[in-house]
């Protein structure tokens, strides 16, 4: 977790709930040896304060991929089927984390002062709970998402789910974040499609497609500042 330092003598704070919690603040925790680095960014001064909640994952074998899929899903990489566990690891942060926070920290406990927020499969299930969980989440960054495998399922699951207003997303992606450019058009059809549809139902989104971004902490630190900003705007 990332508390301000003054948390305990301050006003009740928003939460912004993160997949891979071990990437986002120390390098030495990060999976690749290269975290986010996101104290530095939540410290500026001109930034709102927040509270900032990494939930970790699975680290046996792919078993992160299961936790952090909403639908079963094949993934021709793997050569293998991984089970969709999402809507139980979604269930565990509802019912389990989110009030275990809002006890024992000085939140905001409301949807428009809890966001939700990840890249590659947590940006997947950060999509995953801005629409199935509007009720509780009012801003979502999907960061980078690993949309492929799953899209027809989203597509479906978004169509017929009732997205409670306002819903905000900022999704982002990168052109150099597959092995080649072809990657790079389907991620940005199937990012196309979904927001098509999710402007349908009613969201408000903020597109980032990077030209020069690639599927790593590094590009993702690099535009830190202004999803930060996008939570309060």
């Amino acid at each position: 977790m990332y508390l301000p330092d003054d948390y305990m003598l301050q006003e009740d704070l928003p939460v912004l709930y993160m997949f891979d919690g071990h990437n986002l603040f120390n390098d030495e925790d990060a999976t690749y040896g290269r975290s986010w680095r996101l104290i530095g960014h939540l410290q500026n001064p001109d930034l709102p304060r927040l509270i900032v909640v990494g939930i970790e994952c699975s680290h046996e074998g792919n078993a992160r991929l299961s936790e952090y899929a909403p639908f079963p899903f094949y993934d021709p990489e793997f050569g293998t089927a991984f089970d969709g566990l999402g809507k139980k690891t979604m269930h565990f942060i509802i019912h389990d984390l989110k009030p275990y926070i809002d006890m024992h920290f000085p939140t905001q406990p409301d949807r428009m002062h809890t966001f939700i927020g990840g890249s590659s499969c947590g940006g997947l299930m950060a999509l995953f709970g801005a629409y199935r969980y509007s009720s509780i989440f009012s801003k979502s960054l999907v960061i980078s998402p690993y949309l492929i495998p799953s899209i027809s399922n989203l597509m479906m699951d978004i169509s017929r789910t009732y997205i409670k207003q306002p819903e905000n997303l900022y999704i982002s992606w990168g052109v150099r974040e597959g092995h080649n450019a072809h990657e790079f058009v389907m991620e940005t059809k199937a990012i196309t499609d979904l927001s098509n549809l999710l402007i349908q139902k009613g969201c408000r989104l903020q597109f980032n497609m990077k030209v020069y971004g690639t599927h790593s902490e590094e590009s993702w630190e690099a535009e830190a500042d202004e999803f930060l900003r996008f939570l309060f705007r």
